[in-house]
């Protein structure tokens, strides 16, 4: 979703989008907001809609808006909120703000400390009180072509600004003696970075017996919904926090998580909280760098045109086909060269999510079950 201002003829009545008041120039990247702007029943009452152009900065001056891409996922909240805070403790700006974070204030506020947060709108009266606006998706190179090809994008700001890159935070960790309960985090919000049913359910059959297990859902995902209508019904305690904090709340007090690469082994790896990262299409180098309380299993597959970990957080739609590279039978240099990434969007990729849970992709294939539970008997003993 590009930039975009916008000004309105009366105040707007929205749970999500409060206090935008009439006859004011607001900002945002809200892809929400900008489809009911342009429906029908604000069309008349609005000033006007526009696009706005990102400028790039020569020098930063004191006070500082940083801008993150539309529609982050709390992976990548919690990795720009680390750079953030970094950049708060190692350079020496007066005002610091934050915008286009959406519903992830509170953990811009809870971890890292942040004192100007604009989550969905900016007023042109706010951005004037800052010298510079910082979009870091038009700034550094690295984080352009992050659904393609992921980096660590906590590191990538702190090499850009040549400051310290730390992975975890300041938190008053709980010490078990002994792991009782180990806990399960098999939902992404892609089909290539969520767990198999035959691997949850080897999961449950090897630790029910051993210790007790928990298993997180969220039944705002198709994905997680499927999943769960799918896999084995005894064995665990199902798990399914009402909204971000609460999931975030409950990883808190885990002993012991099973992880693919979704929000969570974020949220636990800021948290320094023991487990293992089970290895799909992101790598373990990013993913985990300078972290060594979550083991990696790690993801041997390879083919003609795959060798894993691929960089790729999602399926992609190509040439009116749905896929990976693998499946796709594609290089990942024919997708990297392309001058419109917009294009890889359109077409059938969310009705494809689906298919790709029934018929697995390479990487998840060929996991090996035995490395997994073999770390995890380990672990435990």
């Amino acid at each position: 979703m590009p930039y975009f201002s916008f000004s309105i003829k009366e105040n707007l009545n929205s749970s999500e989008f409060v206090n935008v008041k009439k006859n004011i120039t607001y900002y945002s990247k809200n892809t929400k907001l900008w489809k009911l702007l342009h429906s029908k029943k604000m069309k008349s009452i609005i000033n006007f809609t526009q696009f706005e152009n990102r400028i790039k900065v020569s020098i930063l001056k004191k006070n500082v808006l940083f801008c993150v891409p539309p529609s982050i996922g709390l992976g990548d909240a919690i990795e720009y909120g680390l750079a953030i805070n970094s950049i708060k403790k190692n350079l020496f700006f007066n005002k610091i703000g934050i915008a286009f974070v959406g519903d992830y204030s509170f953990l811009f506020k809870k971890y890292f400390s942040a004192d100007y947060i604009y989550p969905h709108i900016i007023s042109e009266q706010e951005i004037k009180e800052y010298d510079d606006v910082f979009h870091f998706t038009l700034e550094i190179e690295e984080l352009k072509k992050q659904k393609y090809v992921r980096s660590n994008i906590a590191e990538q700001i702190s090499k850009y600004f040549n400051i310290p890159f730390k992975n975890s935070i300041n938190f008053n960790k709980k010490k078990f003696s002994k792991i009782k309960t180990v806990s399960l985090f098999p939902i992404s919000k892609s089909s290539i970075r969520t767990m198999s049913i035959n691997l949850i359910n080897e999961l449950i059959l090897f630790l029910k017996n051993r210790v007790n297990v928990e298993i997180y859902f969220n039944n705002n995902s198709e994905i997680s919904n499927y999943i769960e209508n799918n896999i084995i019904k005894e064995g665990y305690k199902k798990i399914d926090p009402v909204d971000c904090p609460a999931l975030i709340k409950q990883i808190e007090n885990i002993e012991y998580g099973v992880f693919i690469d979704s929000g969570p082994l974020h949220v636990a790896k800021v948290l320094e909280k023991k487990g293992i990262f089970i290895e799909t299409s992101v790598s373990n180098n990013i993913l985990l760098k300078n972290f060594n309380m979550i083991k990696p299993i790690k993801n041997y597959y390879t083919s003609s045109f795959c060798k894993a970990p691929c960089g790729l957080i999602d399926i992609f739609n190509y040439k009116n086909r749905v896929g990976c590279y693998d499946t796709l039978e594609i290089t990942k240099n024919e997708i990297l060269n392309l001058s419109n990434f917009n294009i890889l969007k359109r077409g059938q990729v969310k009705k494809n999510i689906l298919f790709y849970l029934l018929n697995p992709v390479g990487c998840i294939k060929t996991l090996s079950i035995k490395r997994i539970i073999k770390q995890i008997e380990e672990d435990l003993s």
